[in-house]
């Protein structure tokens, strides 16, 4: 009830506890509440305290208080009419009063009870009788009662002999859970030396002996269980001490919650390892020591996302664990820490380490991650690598962002270097981090302003026949300041840095409007990077660029490697279906370097098959490539498929691959790459230097 301080919510130390129903509170308050019908003024419900208090004035009240129930409300007053319009004027309500009643006094307190409408139906009284030594029992039992029913446990203990002087009910229940625990059966605990909870009973009589150190709050073990401990002072009326009072609980399984959280909160759920946060706290920490030597390890694994896209998420987890505890058996000198950063990203904190420790440890690391790891669940054995990067403090750096960088560009420079190997950090390799940035920034400004982005273009001809059936377009870009760079090395760094899209669109678009203008009809084909795959985006960038240039779909070949076809399979394929069904032809490039071929041929009906050079070249000189030749031409022709041999250099290797049956040919022997009729003046230009350039302007 609004403005009623008996109905608050009773909270207990610092925690609220839970609220009692209204009914539950109104039959163990310690005063009196009676309730009556505002319509009949008859009193509909009285509490236990009501009745007891009613026996104590019962020679005043004048009838038998067990019938009090259904009794006017009139018994109380001798000016009844004034009682009624005030029950019946809720804007005078809540009322408080203390009314003669005989010999005694009583305090009234009346409350509208409102029904589900809100009408005031129902009155609410709440008395108790003033006269000094009846209000004087009431607080004892008042406060005996609301002790006994708090929903915590408490107990006093006397502050001369330490024993204990008081239990309510919930420390009576609470300790005949935990009995097996204690010297003394529960029930024999009243009157017992609270030392029975302590194992260093001296600190526990100094720390009650002295209201000085109250409040306490503490937790304590007892056995297995753990017990949160308040201890209080009460004093008496003259604020002397008379001893302590104790609420405690049991709270082990809290306890445990607790540590459940720290552990999320500091450790990687799936390997145990310490996790990011934990990664930067500790090393902020050890750097910030005057005597900051350490290492820092860098490994991200090499192959792990073909395992986790081949065989799913539950063996990549599985896998993630066992290369943490082959990490944990490589690292198990004190003060190692080893964490999962995310992904498969791990880090590893060296203290006291130099150059030649880390690569020390690099090089084990790299060994033992390369092992194959067994997966007891089906006894699959799978294999990764791994590449690491280091830095090494102070040599590489005193502040965390600034070893942290330095690792991880390190780790890029062994990435770069053929992956499974190790690289520690140097300033070279931060000058070589730099340039690309510099070498994006002008990829990137060249693709805005179209300006040094060339397509040369290299034929495909028939074997039989020696008639140019497609031009494949080969992207080539000149550098303002470097001049020609390698697409092996601008290609990769778009596809890092996001441009590569931007990039694709250019080649489709120039590839398509070229071949538009050629008279001889050829197909020009158009590498795809591994990235455009499997995004939804490739389809509507081939057909905007069909429609811009006018071309027939079936003069565009889209050529893709099988390791492109590694990355989201599911999506790559189904974006190679929806290409087909424009009426474009798909060719499978680099056929026999990648790692699962004749499934992608079971997967996908390719238009055609591009052997690798590799094979070509060594051919004449090795009979296993001669051999795969063969038989990959052989497969083509069972497959109806279209067969090209690439690097075809020399008369030698136009002879085997037409003798092993392949169909098509490229190569420098067929023709060089070379730029467009448009471009031609000004690539011979560029490539002369600056002064032809000047002319050619």
């Amino acid at each position: 009830m609004t403005g009623c301080p008996h109905l608050a919510r009773i909270e207990i130390g610092e925690e609220p506890q839970e609220a009692l129903s209204f009914e539950t509170m109104l039959e163990i308050l310690p005063v009196g509440a009676m309730t009556c019908d505002l319509a009949t003024f008859r009193i509909d419900y009285a509490n236990p305290c009501s009745i007891r208090l009613l026996h104590s004035i019962r020679d005043t009240l004048g009838i038998d208080p067990e019938t009090i129930v259904g009794t006017s409300i009139d018994v109380f007053h001798k000016r009844p009419g004034h009682q009624r319009d005030l029950l019946t004027d809720p804007s005078r309500l809540p009322h408080k009063a203390r009314i003669p009643f005989g010999k005694e006094w009583l305090d009234l307190h009346i409350h509208a009870l409102p029904d589900s409408k809100g009408r005031p139906t129902r009155a609410l009284l709440v008395w108790a009788v003033a006269t000094a030594e009846v209000a004087k029992e009431q607080e004892e039992y008042r406060l005996l009662r609301m002790i006994d029913d708090m929903p915590v446990a408490v107990m006093t203990v006397d502050a001369a002999d330490f024993r204990i002087s008081y239990l309510n009910e919930t420390s009576k229940r609470t300790l005949s859970q935990i009995e097996d625990l204690l010297p003394v059966p529960s029930d024999r605990l009243l009157g017992e030396s609270i030392d029975v909870f302590h194992k260093t009973p001296d600190h526990q009589r100094r720390l009650l002996s002295d209201p000085r150190n109250l409040p306490h709050r503490t937790r304590i073990k007892l056995g297995p269980e753990v017990l949160d401990l308040q201890v209080s002072a009460v004093t008496g009326t003259g604020g002397e001490y008379i001893g302590p009072m104790l609420t405690w609980s049991v709270i082990t399984k809290q306890v445990a919650a607790e540590a459940r959280i720290q552990q999320l909160a500091h450790y990687d759920t799936l390997t145990g390892l310490a996790n990011r946060t934990t990664f930067r706290e500790h090393l902020g920490a050890a750097l910030a020591r005057p005597d900051n030597r350490l290492a820092l390890l860098f490994i991200d694994l090499d192959g792990f996302k073909i395992v986790n896209d081949t065989y799913g998420h539950l063996v990549g987890d599985a896998l993630l664990g066992r290369v943490a505890n082959r990490l944990r058996e490589h690292c198990g000198e004190p003060g190692i820490l080893v964490s999962r950063l995310s992904g498969d990203e791990f880090a590893i904190l060296v203290p006291e380490a130099n150059e030649a420790g880390a690569a020390a440890l690099a090089e084990r690391l790299v060994a033992a991650l390369s092992q194959p790891f067994l997966l007891h669940e089906d006894e699959r054995r799978l294999r990764v690598g791994a590449s690491i990067g280091i830095a090494v403090s102070p040599g590489h750096g005193t502040e965390p962002e600034a070893l942290l960088s330095r690792a991880d560009i390190a780790l890029y420079a062994a990435k770069a270097a053929g992956k499974r190997t190790f690289r520690i950090f140097a300033p070279d390799l931060e000058t070589r981090i730099r340039e690309n940035v510099r070498i994006e920034g002008k990829l990137r400004h060249a693709l805005e302003d179209k300006t040094g982005l060339f397509l040369f273009f290299q034929p495909i001809v028939d074997i039989r026949t020696r008639i140019v059936t497609a031009r494949e377009g080969l992207i080539r870009w000149h550098h303002p300041v470097r001049g020609w760079i390698s697409p092996g090395e601008f290609i990769p760094l778009a596809e890092e840095c996001g441009l590569i899209e931007d990039l694709g669109a250019w080649v489709l678009d120039r590839a398509c409007r070229d071949a538009a203008g050629w008279t001889d009809g050829a197909r020009v084909a158009v590498n795809v990077s591994a990235r455009q795959l499997g995004t939804g985006t490739l389809a509507p960038t081939i057909l905007d660029a069909l429609v811009r240039s006018g071309l027939s779909p079936d003069r565009l070949e889209i050529e893709v490697t099988e390791t492109a076809l590694l990355n989201d399979e599911v999506d790559s394929l189904r974006d190679l279906r929806q290409i087909r069904d424009m009426g474009v032809r798909v060719a499978l490039d680099d056929f026999g370097t990648g790692y699962s071929s004749l499934a992608h041929l079971r997967k996908f009906q390719f238009d055609k098959i591009k052997i690798d050079g590799t094979f070509v070249r060594d051919a004449t000189t090795r009979p296993n490539c001669a051999a795969i030749v063969g038989v990959v031409a052989d497969l083509g022709r069972r497959l109806g498929v279209t067969t090209v041999a690439e690097g075809v250099e020399t008369v030698e290797h136009l002879d085997l691959v037409r003798a092993e049956g392949c169909t098509e040919v490229q190569g420098y022997l067929l023709g060089r790459p070379q730029p467009s009729a448009a471009d031609a003046a000004l690539v011979a230009a560029l490539s002369a230097g600056p002064a032809a350039l000047g002319q050619a302007a």
